[in-house]
């Protein structure tokens, strides 16, 4: 997958190269400080702080030092802000009021520090498929390439330089990603027991949860669950980076269209699995008829063109990491779609292809089917626990609390 050609090349010009740090240098540095100390702010005691997170947060750190994960954030901040995120979401849904999570119970602090970490090591396996990093000796000459499955690069080098992988390998991804978390976690050196992996490990529903979620299955997450935060608290760090950086919409008829969505929901004019809705949700999937881009035009003049209000919403999903399938034409649902109740009766999907077809007296319409990701983007606080009431009885982690959040 590396190839190691080059390694004798003359020297680099250190401009071109990242140091490689200690924990201690790399979190004082740049955002990364503020972030960890509202991370200490929510978990508030010292000894939870010091026998749980710190010294994972540390390796994780070492492991990731400062490579960059795209041109605007490095793999650290974007998981120690992931982590922030994520805390401050299960605070906020599932202990309304409480400033920290001094008083939870040793279950609940069990799923918040496995929501934590998973939130925090959700990138790493793209180290694997996506980078090959030289390490450099420090007269700034190569000595190897960094192979991450067997450690971090502290002591190994002084310097490092950060090459691109070619060949697509994305399927390696979500294999590896567990894979690295679990070393990082070991690697925390921490000795009491139940604490790191094991902890997680301990009991078989949170463990299932932390995998699948590591694993790219989100869609096995059921949204009563605390890990469920973690896609949403990526969602809200994405779309705060496309305000903060104020740019321009290229597809506004789909943030318009996303916004009149979330509108309609929060305001109870569009529900989700009743008797002929066009919005239904189950099994960690969404399904969402096209005859709402016709409504949006409808009640949106300056919108005409629904096929045109489709495509710019998929277009804006993507840029949330949103994957949005089609169902199949050849088996369209006709009319709108009538609930949950039994909706996997009437829906026997096989690769993303719905095989039923109801009312067929009213006009053909298509379907987009999505799932947790696209679900936390389209739902506001209205809308979230209805979503929460449905998947309550199926594998509940907590009673579901509706917060009022204004971020």
């Amino acid at each position: 997958m590396v190839m190691f050609r080059g390694l004798k090349a003359s020297k680099k010009a250190q401009a071109d190269l990242y140091e490689i740090k200690s924990a201690e240098d790399l979190l004082n540095s740049g955002n990364n400080l503020p972030l960890i100390e509202a991370i200490k702010s929510l978990l508030i005691k010292p000894s939870g702080w010091l026998d749980y997170y710190f010294p994972v947060i540390n390796k994780f750190s070492e492991f990731v030092q400062s490579i960059p994960l795209n041109q605007e954030i490095s793999f650290l901040e974007r998981g120690l802000e992931r982590s922030k995120r994520t805390l401050i979401l299960c605070l906020e849904y599932f202990f309304p009021g409480q400033k920290n999570f001094s008083t939870i119970s040793d279950m609940d602090a069990l799923w918040i520090y496995a929501a934590f970490t998973a939130a925090l090591f959700l990138d790493i396996g793209k180290l694997f498929v996506k980078y090959s990093i030289t390490v450099y000796h420090k007269e700034i000459y190569p000595l190897k390439i960094w192979e991450p499955y067997k450690g971090s690069m502290l002591g190994q080098g002084y310097y490092y330089e950060v090459d691109y992988i070619k060949e697509n390998l994305d399927d390696l991804k979500n294999l590896t990603t567990h894979i690295f978390a679990r070393q990082i976690l070991d690697s925390a050196n921490i000795t009491l027991e139940k604490k790191g992996f094991n902890w997680i490990a301990s009991d078989l529903n949170v463990l299932k949860a932390w995998l699948n979620l590591l694993s790219g299955q989100e869609n096995r997450i059921p949204m009563t669950s605390f890990m469920s935060m973690v896609p949403r608290a990526e969602i809200d760090m994405i779309e705060n980076s496309r305000i903060n950086a104020q740019i321009v919409a290229t597809d506004p008829s789909g943030e318009a269209f996303l916004q009149w969505l979330r509108k309609e929901l929060t305001d109870g004019k569009i529900f989700i699995n009743e008797k002929d809705a066009k919005i239904s949700i189950s099994d960690g999937k969404i399904f969402i008829s096209t005859a709402l881009f016709q409504e949006f035009a409808n009640a949106n003049p300056n919108y005409k063109h629904p096929e045109v209000i489709e495509k710019q919403f998929i277009d804006i999903a993507k840029l949330y990491q949103i994957s949005i399938s089609e169902l199949d034409q050849r088996y369209r649902v006709f009319g709108g779609l009538s609930g949950l109740g039994d909706l996997n009766k009437r829906y026997r999907a096989v690769g993303g292809i719905s095989t039923a077809q109801e009312n067929q007296k009213n006009s053909p319409q298509r379907i987009l089917q999505g799932d947790i990701r696209l679900i936390s983007l389209i739902t506001s606080n209205t809308s979230i626990q209805k979503i929460i009431n449905i998947d309550s009885s199926l594998n509940p982690s907590k009673n579901f609390n509706l917060p009022n959040l204004n971020s």
